[in-house]
């Protein structure tokens, strides 16, 4: 099979301006990601899909591969209200050539993952032949959940909350997972199906540590990714 990864990195980050080029230790932000698909040896090509030039020539100044390639958006395709997975679906044709059988995506927020998660994921997509999509383990058991309906009101999420049960044992919670944005692997031709509607559909989990799904939203998740890549270096 002949799989390609698509990594968009908008410009246009709000809550942490110029977040997908800060500085990770030695590197920008989105050169993490686009490394872990370079190094991948099942990988042919690495799509950085921006809207800034920029981005391009950081990914490089930073990375020496005939395998990357640009796909460079328009500012009205890369807004805060441009879905990527509409994006994907929309331009199919012009992103992914006829020598594509199957694409990863991986959000350059989650620097931690490698290209060992990468070819993992790989082997369970071709050992099911179905999609994947990573995901991790909640920080803390789910049946706690709760809604603050006002300053001094709660409603749970679940019926079965512990809080309401008395059984508040954390050895009872059943562990729930969630995605965490680092790998999704399907077939370019799922693309043109009208009845897709995410990338999770028919989709099996792969498991990922929560050190290695820390994802990037603010000046703290920064500090935590380089203590955890201080802590593995050491």
């Amino acid at each position: 099979m002949a799989y390609v990864a698509f990594v968009p990195a908008r410009s246009g980050s709000k809550r942490l301006p110029g977040k997908n080029i800060k500085m990770l230790a030695n590197k920008p932000l989105i050169v993490w990601t686009l490394e872990a698909f370079v190094q991948c040896e099942n990988i042919s090509t690495v799509i950085l899909s921006t809207d800034a030039r920029e981005y391009w020539d950081l990914a490089n100044e930073y990375i020496d591969s005939e395998k990357l390639q640009l796909d460079f958006r328009a500012p009205e395709q890369a807004g805060d209200n441009v879905k990527i997975f509409d994006y994907l679906k929309g331009n199919r044709a012009t992103v992914f050539s006829d020598l594509h059988d199957v694409f990863l995506m991986g959000l350059p927020t989650v620097p931690l993952r490698n290209a060992r998660h990468v070819t993992e994921a790989i082997a369970l997509f071709e050992q099911n032949q179905k999609p994947v999509f990573s995901a991790t383990e909640y920080g803390f058991p789910i049946s706690f959940a709760f809604y603050q309906e006002s300053e001094n009101e709660w409603t749970p999420v679940l019926e079965n909350n512990p809080m309401l049960t008395g059984n508040t044992r954390s050895q009872d919670q059943k562990t729930a997972y969630h995605p965490n944005g680092a790998i999704y692997i399907r077939k370019v031709a799922d693309l043109s199906d009208p009845g897709l509607n995410t990338l999770y559909q028919n989709a099996q989990p792969y498991l990922m540590s929560r050190e290695g799904s820390v994802d990037i939203d603010n000046e703290i998740d920064f500090k935590v990714a380089e203590t955890i890549l201080h802590s593995t270096n050491n």
